[in-house]
């Protein structure tokens, strides 16, 4: 393991990229840094944060043993060892995996992860994961919809690096130490944001009530309409309403 530490960064995603483009052998790197300028989250969204006062940071790990087809997994894998982590300080019934990725004290966001994956041939090769954990912000620009801080829920202080080793350990455990794929998926489902309760939802532009009943191999979203009718939603097709 080797931590690399900016105060300052464009994004620890494209730090590692641009190594990983250059040739160069990041398995098992870590880049933190105390701010960003260009964080980002899934898809076009920016992830904003305070100088120094979250956790903001990339893990580069070898996914050669893992088919492109199953890349979900990792995804499932990453987002319960972040609930691994926060169940330590926060009440686990409180915490949930908004799909796919996104980690949220009951209905606002704590936590968002962002993959990408190296593919080669019908493998994965290796694999960027991003993660920003909101820990002792405390106000966030208005323009950001739910957003949550562990500073906020429990009024504590919180030590950055010592989470970061924790966050490390815990997905390295989740990834490599043989925590099968039927226990990733239970506690995945399990911590599902929304897992078959009535909500509201837009798909198609319309706003409906609709429950969540599963993903499909793909990772897509499973969900069910009133009529007992079933859509399933890739990313950015779905959208959770209050």
């Amino acid at each position: 393991m080797k931590i690399t530490h900016f105060k300052n960064i464009e994004s620890t995603n494209q730090y590692l990229q641009r190594l990983l483009d250059e040739g160069i052998d990041i398995t098992d790197n870590i880049v933190v840094a105390d701010f960003q300028t260009s964080g980002k989250g899934q898809g076009c969204n920016v992830w904003q944060s305070e100088d120094g006062m979250n956790l903001l940071f990339s893990i580069a790990l070898d996914m050669s043993f893992l088919k492109a087809e199953n890349q979900f997994l990792l995804t499932q894998m990453v987002s319960v060892a972040m609930i691994d982590v926060l169940k330590k300080y926060l009440p686990e019934e409180s915490l949930f995996i908004k799909w796919p990725n996104d980690i949220y004290f009951n209905d606002k966001k704590i936590a968002g992860i962002l993959i990408k994956n190296e593919i080669k041939g019908m493998m994965l090769g290796t694999s960027i994961i991003g993660i920003g954990l909101n820990v002792n912000q405390t106000y966030f620009d208005k323009s950001l919809p739910n957003p949550i801080s562990m500073k906020m829920i429990t009024g504590k202080d919180y030590d950055l690096e010592r989470l970061l080793l924790e966050v490390y350990k815990s997905t390295s455990l989740r990834v490599y130490k043989g925590q099968g794929q039927v226990s990733i998926a239970d506690s995945y489902i399990n911590h599902l944001y929304r897992y078959k309760r009535w909500a509201l939802f837009e798909h198609e532009g319309i706003v409906k009530e609709m429950k969540i009943v599963g993903y499909d191999r793909f990772g897509r979203l499973v969900l069910k309409e009133k009529n007992d009718r079933e859509v399933v939603c890739d990313l950015k097709e779905i959208i959770f309403r209050i």
